[in-house]
């Protein structure tokens, strides 16, 4: 039933099987854009994905999940993304992540500048 899932703040993308035929993308996309405070749903019936983007201020991951079950689209053992999700609760490890590689970066162009403008000098 469910390959993957891929979720950010706002948005979910699954990937189901039973999408890779037209019509079931079609219905699964309608279906799922009729949930309230879902602000699209799309089909994609080549690779059998569902990308779901909602307002994530009134509508959790977890009442999204919920209804995407009672659907039929998840079965009933399918933990919700922010459990399978390799984030800290309050989404500071990518913002760490971020800067760490930001001044990892900054370092190496400072530290290049400077041996070029000593190589200049000598």
């Amino acid at each position: 039933m469910l390959e993957y899932v891929h979720f950010v703040p706002g948005r979910l993308r699954l990937r189901i099987t039973a999408l890779k035929q037209q019509r079931s993308a079609a219905e699964a996309a309608a279906k799922v854009a009729a949930i309230p405070k879902v602000t699209s749903a799309v089909a994609n019936p080549g690779t059998g994905s569902l990308t779901i983007n909602f307002d994530r201020e009134q509508l959790s991951i977890g009442d999204l999940w919920e209804k995407l079950r009672t659907l039929g689209y998840i079965a009933e053992d399918e933990l919700e993304p922010r459990n399978i999700q390799c984030t800290a609760p309050d989404g500071s490890a990518p913002n760490r992540f971020g800067r760490a590689v930001t001044g990892a970066l900054i370092e190496a162009v400072v530290q290049h500048s400077a041996q070029a403008l000593v190589r200049a000098l000598l």
